[in-house]
């Protein structure tokens, strides 16, 4: 327990308590399942799963803006729910491997270039492996956690194992092909549109 000393000598009201450390959360790591993404977290010796449910998606000035329903449940299987909570897309890290098949593209499954570094897949052949987003502000006790939540990054990785999860990854990879061309891509506009249909699918 922290205390200071007051300039009042000999006297118990000279120390008066300190406010207490407020942890604050920086990053979640979560990985596409479904159709949200899912990971956990810890804050002082605590536990909690989390997730986060986009159900729409939008190309705000050039950034990919999703609205969606976030959950943070503890370990004691208390859950902690807020619906529309916007996250905003703010960098990319392509994938590794082979990229997944487009519909008409042929070449998507093709490998990158020799002359390129082998960190990620480009242009023809390039497919988003983690997206990074940045979340609104948030209160951590509405969420039932004991910490700052003010700026919170979401670390998305696409490891898929269904085709639901395969599909996401691409259009999600089209997206960002289109977001980070040097001219505007129509692209966006159509996989944007794809993507809500199938984010709103009961």
């Amino acid at each position: 327990m922290l205390f200071r000393q007051s300039d009042k000598k000999n006297s118990d009201e000279g120390l008066r308590k300190l406010p207490p450390h407020v942890a604050r959360i920086h990053s979640i790591p979560a990985i596409s399942r479904g159709r949200q993404f899912e990971g956990s977290f810890t804050v002082a010796d605590k536990s909690y799963d989390f997730s986060y449910a986009p159900a729409s998606v939008s190309i705000i000035g050039r950034r990919l803006q999703l609205l969606g329903r976030l959950t943070v449940k503890d370990s004691r299987g208390q859950t902690h729910s807020r619906d529309r909570v916007r996250a905003t897309l703010v960098g990319t890290q392509g994938g590794i491997g082979t990229a997944p098949s487009r519909p008409g593209n042929p070449t998507s499954s093709a490998t990158a270039s020799s002359d390129l570094p082998d960190v990620e897949s480009t242009g023809a052949t390039s497919f988003c492996g983690v997206m990074y987003m940045h979340f609104e502000p948030l209160v951590g006790s509405a969420l039932g956690v004991a910490a700052d939540m003010g700026r919170v990054q979401l670390n998305a990785r696409f490891v898929p194992v269904d085709d639901t999860e395969r599909t996401l990854q691409v259009i999600y990879s089209s997206i960002v092909t289109a977001l980070y061309a040097k001219q505007p891509d129509a692209t966006a506009a159509a996989a944007v549109s794809e993507l809500n249909t199938i984010l709103s699918r009961k």
